[in-house]
């Protein structure tokens, strides 16, 4: 199979037309026609059902329009995987989820090449979800995740954990209420600032209001899923909102923002992932070093 006729035949389903299509390819729109008419007659169906003025999927091409975007990534990912590995011995490679690479990694990467300057790092950022998927793909040596990741050929070390915190103005308000614990009754009616993903921390804190506020309802002021930007607009005064207590700790020491502990709430655990197996002595010495701080941490 050809996948330059995969592409095109997505690229006419996401574009509403061959023209467009040919735009998005950067080839003639008469090429375009021709990979789409060659897919066909290799698959046997009718993809497309084509008048001069209306183009539509057929059923057989709703079908095969899912699994052709499905070989695609497949494909894009297998290459990515490829050149990942190839990238040498004194690369190391590591997927996290953007809390992980924000709050932790970026500063253990900083203090690594300090010590290997010849050392490169290649980053993925990407949700908890999908870290798992990306590791069986290959090519990375290493991941930092919420959640535990359950893989043969990965060991799994518990790296660091947090508490859930209530980030608030610094206003006089709210600076009353230092030295006691935050009072529930305030979630009713302070307007919160919430994720819009549903992440594990966002799981998380929807349990405690569960069992702990069951008659509270809750007043959005707004939902956006960017730690920064959430921040950013509860010192700015639109709201409160509950973040872990790393995240938000350089804005607190600043005097940016107040934050007291959400009681009652487990702890959010940090997980480092590592190879078992054909690491590089680079490599080896990174998940060492690692390791090491963590065991501090514990």
């Amino acid at each position: 199979m050809d996948f330059r006729h995969l592409e095109a035949f997505v690229a006419v389903v996401d574009e509403g037309s061959f023209s467009n299509a040919a735009s998005r390819l950067q080839i003639s729109q008469s090429m375009v026609t021709v990979y789409v008419r060659n897919l066909e007659s290799e698959l046997g169906v009718k993809l497309l059902n084509r008048t001069t003025r209306s183009m539509e999927l057929s059923p057989d091409g709703q079908t095969y329009y899912y699994y052709a975007r499905q070989i695609l990534k497949l494909n894009r990912d297998s290459m990515f995987a490829l050149s990942r590995a190839d990238s040498g011995e004194r690369t190391v490679n590591i997927v996290a989820t953007p809390y992980t690479s924000r709050y932790y990694l970026s500063g253990k990467i900083a203090e690594f090449e300090r010590a290997h300057p010849d050392v490169g790092f290649q980053i993925t950022v990407c949700y908890n979800s999908e870290i798992a998927p990306k590791l069986r793909a290959g090519g990375f040596q290493f991941a930092f995740s919420n959640t535990k990741i359950m893989d043969s050929e990965y060991a799994v070390h518990k790296y660091s954990s947090a508490g859930l915190v209530i980030i608030t103005p610094n206003v006089e308000r709210f600076r009353a209420l230092r030295g006691r614990p935050f009072p529930n009754e305030l979630f009713g009616t302070e307007r919160l600032i919430t994720r819009s993903s549903n992440s594990a921390l966002q799981q998380e804190f929807l349990r405690w209001v569960k069992r702990q506020l069951p008659d509270v309802k809750l007043q959005i002021a707004a939902a956006i899923d960017d730690t920064e930007t959430i921040k950013q607009l509860v010192a700015d005064g639109i709201g409160i909102a509950v973040l872990s207590e790393v995240a938000v700790q350089e804005m607190v020491r600043d005097g940016r923002l107040l934050s007291f502990p959400l009681e009652g709430i487990m702890r959010q655990q940090l997980y480092f992932v590592s190879k078992k197996k054909h690491l590089s002595p680079v490599q080896e010495e990174f998940r060492a070093f690692i390791l090491d701080g963590a065991e501090r941490k514990e």
